[in-house]
């Protein structure tokens, strides 16, 4: 299965997940990213934190597969 990384970017810092995740295909990486932004809007809510702009998912080489924008989630709800 190919591995997918989900990086948090909140203006021009970006907190990368260096471990990432084995998934089965694109469209998995997109939905763990968007419970990933979820959860982290969840936490600054509760904790006063600021939630990240958008999670990007990159491939094992680095390369921006999608970007999931943490406003658009929440719209969608």
């Amino acid at each position: 299965m190919p591995l997918f990384h989900f990086n948090a970017r909140t203006g021009d810092k970006l907190l990368a997940d260096d471990e990432g995740e084995q998934l089965p295909d694109r469209e998995s990486a997109r939905s763990v990213a968007e419970s990933s932004a979820r959860e982290a809007l969840l936490e600054a809510v509760k904790f006063g934190g600021k939630p990240p702009d958008d999670i990007q998912v990159t491939d094992a080489e680095g390369k921006v597969i999608v970007t999931v924008d943490v406003d658009e989630v929440i719209k969608r709800e």
